[in-house]
């Protein structure tokens, strides 16, 4: 049964932290090996569950919320998982290259929606159309 707590407090710990806990930090907190922390999060799809309460509808409302906010907000969340893994010292050098690359994608998907932010695009026939 101690095993099956663990389990659930290591996911929680993880949910809670949005993933950037790194698997031996995580191990040490529950008290077992960090294989076993990257077998649970591979068997239980932690990630995915991760993503699925971060984009969830009543993570936030979005009638009070601008939605490029929240865009900038799971960008925000994905560079900070990748600058997690780039800490890691067991990871191959093309894995290395691997997220250096996704990390330099996110910086311009950022700069996107920054611009997206100061210029929104103009209804055909709409309000802001109006107003030239």
């Amino acid at each position: 049964m101690k095993k099956n707590e663990d389990r659930k407090l290591a996911e929680k710990l993880f949910l809670d932290d949005r993933g950037r806990i790194a698997n031996k930090d995580l191990a040490e907190r529950v008290g077992v090996h960090p294989a076993t922390i990257a077998r649970w999060r591979r068997i239980d799809d932690w990630d995915l569950k991760l993503v699925r309460a971060v984009s969830a509808p009543e993570a936030f409302d979005q009638s009070e919320e601008d939605p490029y906010e929240t865009d900038l907000r799971h960008i925000a969340l994905l560079n900070a998982r990748i600058d997690a893994y780039l800490e890691r010292k067991e990871l191959l050098p093309t894995e290395i290259l691997v997220l250096a690359e996704a990390k330099l994608h996110l910086m311009n998907c950022n700069e996107i929606v920054n611009d997206q932010m100061r210029f929104p695009l103009l209804e055909p026939f709409g309000e802001e159309a109006d107003d030239f």
